[in-house]
């Protein structure tokens, strides 16, 4: 596996872009832009749940490994199969009722609030360009209507008052122009000119009140439309703030709808696969017990047969027991009286059966043998004979295996 970084909502990059193309080719259909968003988070959290992971949202180790191996738990690639145990169930199906919850959850999704477009960016970018491109203060008399205005006005003025003047000096010396009219009309006119200049700090300040406040202006400018804006963008978040509340109680909706579905899947599973096993734990036991009792039979007949030989070897064969003579069969035995091995033969029959009756933890065959009163004194020596016999031929020994 290759080495995949951590990465949650919010998160960029090329392994984002990676991990939605392997979403996607587990049935999601993710754009491959390389943002984890949304829907993306949505994607990664439907997959954790069906693989069987922590369900958080988060892309770390286990889900990358899930992702990139291709292995998943049974919530997710059920194939109704225990594996080799044999065990069959129907593979987990989620209710209409989660699929209504997934589909409106998805329904929602396509509904997010796209990227934020701003209708008064444009004129603040405008704006702000004019009150950071102002050239500095200058002022220019020639530049200045005003001045101009009042220049063409004074000089007039002083004109005439030039004018006025110089004839009134001529009048006091009859009529005729002189120096002094002419002295005194030219004084007339440079009080004029005085007086224009003194208007230039006037003017001078009333043009620096005019930049300032065309910058003041600028300002507020700024101010309103950045007011604007910053209403506009309030509404575009509590827009966005509406959609993820809403997709929160969605996405808490549809998560617990799944787990309680796949939950009550799950519970069947396991009470249908413990009954499974208890049938097949029974059907197992009985067929240990038939070997066992087949077992058991087999070495119990073979217990018989060598009491049967060591019998044979010590008192001949039955046949001779029950008369003739010489050799142990004769006379003089008192086994081979007539009704001896009549005797013999009921008594074996009766500790056989005692025995094969009698397979308690608490079972003493002697005792049984001692205490059974219906029984002569003979037939009971002969029964503890045939039970000594059965002992040391191994019999018992089966029979205390069958107890435990």
């Amino acid at each position: 596996m290759a080495n995949y970084k951590q990465v949650s909502y919010g998160s960029q990059g090329g392994d984002v872009t990676e991990l939605q193309k392997l979403l996607n080719k587990n049935g999601y259909n993710l754009d491959a832009d390389g943002i984890y968003g949304g829907k993306t988070q949505a994607a990664v959290k439907d997959y954790q749940k069906k693989s069987g992971l922590i369900v958080d949202g988060i892309a770390g180790k286990n889900t990358w490994s899930s992702l990139t191996t291709g292995s998943k738990k049974a919530a997710s690639g059920d194939t109704g199969s225990t594996g080799d145990t044999g065990f069959k169930y129907n593979p987990y199906q989620q209710s209409d009722v989660v699929t209504k919850a997934q589909e409106i959850l998805n329904q929602h999704m396509q509904n997010r609030p796209g990227e934020y477009q701003s209708q008064w960016q444009s004129q603040l970018n405008d704006i702000l360009g004019k009150i950071l491109n102002r050239e500095e203060f200058s002022y220019d008399l020639n530049g200045d209507a005003l001045y101009q205005q009042y220049k063409d006005q004074y000089m007039n003025q002083g004109q005439m008052a030039m004018m006025d003047t110089m004839g009134q000096a001529a009048a006091m010396t009859g009529g005729y122009g002189n120096s002094y009219a002419q002295s005194v009309g030219q004084q007339a006119y440079n009080s004029y000119l005085q007086g224009l200049n003194d208007k230039v700090p006037e003017l001078y300040q009333l043009a620096l009140s005019k930049y300032n406040q065309e910058g003041q202006n600028l300002q507020n400018q700024f101010a309103l439309v950045g007011a604007m804006e910053d209403q506009e963008y309030g509404r575009y978040r509590d827009k966005v703030g509406d959609w993820e509340s809403e997709y929160s109680r969605l996405q808490d909706r549809y998560d617990t709808e799944r787990d309680y579905d796949y939950g009550r899947w799950a519970d069947d599973r396991n009470f249908e696969y413990g009954r499974w096993t208890n049938d097949r734990n029974y059907r197992y036991q009985q067929e240990r017990d038939k070997i066992s009792d087949e077992q058991w039979e087999r070495e119990f007949e073979e217990a018989k047969r060598r009491y049967d030989q060591e019998w044979d070897m010590k008192y001949g064969s039955r046949g001779g027991r029950t008369g003739g003579t010489g050799g142990e069969g004769g006379p003089d035995n008192p086994e081979n009286s007539p009704g001896a091995g009549e005797t013999e033969a009921k008594m074996e029959e009766y500790v056989r059966r005692m025995l094969n009756n009698g397979r308690s933890t608490q079972f003493n065959p002697e005792a049984v043998i001692k205490g059974n009163s219906s029984l002569t004194n003979e037939e009971r020596q002969v029964a503890l004979e045939i039970l000594d016999a059965y002992i040391s031929g191994g019999y018992m020994k089966l029979i205390k295996e069958e107890r435990n």
